[in-house]
C-alpha cells in the first residue's frame, strides 16, 4: 500500500510554487501594500500640508515608506542595521554616498555638451528666477532628507530579503534590490499618487491590475530563476501559471515603458543607477544610513544641478 501510494505521489502534479518564487511573491505583495500606504499617506499630507511635524510625519516618505518598510523588515526578522560602517568600510561607504550625486552631475554635463539639453527640463524642475541656491537648497531640504530615508530604508530590507529569504548571492540581491525599488518608484509611486491627485475610475483599474502584476511578476521572475537555475522547463511549464505570467507581462511592459519614454525615461535611468549604488553601498557597509545618505544626496543633486541649469542658461 505505501509503495502505491508512493507511486501516485510521484505522478500527482506539484502546485507548490519554488522557494523563491513564493519569496519574490511575498515581496512583490509588500510592494503593492506599499503602494497603498504610499497612496493614503500622500492624500492625507495634502490635507495637513503645512502643519508643523504632523504634516511631515503624515508624508508619503515617512508613513508611507519608512515607517512600513521598517515594520515588515522586522516581522521578516531582516532589521536593517543602524550602526555607523565599521572604519574599515567607511571609503566604500563614502563612495557609495557620493557616488549617485556625480551621476546626476556626469548626465547634467553629457546632456548640456552632447544634446544642448538640460536636465532640469528633462524632470520638470523649475525655480522663480530670483531665487538663491540657499534657499532652493531650504525648500528641497525636507522632502531629500525624508526621501532618502524611505527609500534608503526600502532599498536596504530588499536587499535583506533578496539575499537571506530568496537566497541570491550579493551582486543579485542588489540588481534585484535596485529593479524593485525602481519598478516601485517610478510605476506603482506614480501610479498611486496619479490617482489621489486626478482620481478616475480608470484609474482605480489600471492601479489595481498593476498591484496584481507586481505580485504576479515576482512569482513569474522567482519560477524562471528557478527554472534557469534547474536547466529545466518543468517549473514554467505548469498550465496553471499562465495567467501568472500573463500578468507579469504586463508589469514588465509597464516597467519598460517608463524608460523608453521621452523626455522622462532619463530620471527614471538615473533613479535606477541611484538604486543600484545605494544596494551596493549597503551590501558593503552594512550600514542603512549609507543608502539612505546616497539617495538623499542623489535627490538633492537632481534638484541643485537643475537650479544651477537654470541659473546658468
Amino acid at each position: 500500500m505505501s509503495r502505491f501510494a508512493t507511486a501516485v505521489r510521484a505522478f500527482r502534479p506539484d502546485r507548490s510554487l519554488p522557494s523563491e518564487a513564493s519569496e519574490l511573491g511575498r515581496i512583490g505583495l509588500f510592494l503593492a501594500c506599499l503602494a497603498v500606504a504610499s497612496a493614503a499617506s500622500y492624500w492625507v499630507s495634502l490635507r495637513l500640508l503645512g502643519v508643523p511635524v504632523v504634516g511631515a510625519l503624515a508624508s508619503p516618505n515617512v508613513a508611507g515608506l519608512a515607517v512600513p518598510t521598517l515594520v515588515y523588515a522586522r516581522y521578516r526578522g531582516v532589521p536593517p542595521s543602524f550602526g555607523l560602517p565599521e572604519r574599515s568600510r567607511i571609503t566604500d561607504a563614502l563612495a557609495a554616498a557620493l557616488a549617485p550625486g556625480l551621476a546626476v552631475v556626469a548626465a547634467s554635463a553629457l546632456l548640456a555638451v552632447g544634446f544642448d539639453a538640460s536636465l532640469a527640463a528633462l524632470v520638470g524642475w523649475t525655480y522663480h528666477p530670483e531665487a538663491s541656491v540657499g534657499a532652493a537648497a531650504a525648500r528641497a531640504a525636507e522632502d531629500v532628507v525624508l526621501s532618502g530615508l524611505g527609500f534608503g530604508f526600502l532599498v536596504a530590507a530588499v536587499f535583506d530579503l533578496a539575499s537571506s529569504r530568496v537566497g541570491l548571492a550579493p551582486a543579485r540581491a542588489a540588481v534585484a534590490a535596485a529593479a524593485l525599488a525602481t519598478f516601485f518608484q517610478s510605476v506603482l509611486r506614480d501610479a498611486a499618487f496619479t490617482l489621489v491627485v486626478f482620481p478616475k475610475p480608470w484609474r482605480v483599474t489600471v492601479l489595481g491590475l498593476l498591484l496584481v502584476a507586481t505580485v504576479c511578476g515576482c512569482v513569474a521572475v522567482g519560477v524562471t530563476y528557478r527554472s534557469a537555475a534547474e536547466r529545466s522547463l518543468r517549473p514554467v511549464s505548469r498550465p496553471t501559471l499562465a495567467p501568472v505570467f500573463a500578468f507579469g507581462l504586463f508589469g514588465l511592459v509597464a516597467f519598460g515603458t517608463v524608460f523608453v519614454d521621452v523626455p522622462g525615461g532619463v530620471e527614471h535611468v538615473l533613479w535606477a543607477l541611484a538604486f543600484g549604488l545605494a544596494a551596493v553601498g549597503y551590501q558593503r557597509s552594512r550600514s542603512v544610513w549609507v543608502p539612505a545618505a546616497a539617495l538623499a544626496l542623489f535627490s538633492l543633486s537632481v534638484r541643485l544641478v537643475g537650479f544651477v541649469e537654470l541659473a546658468a542658461f
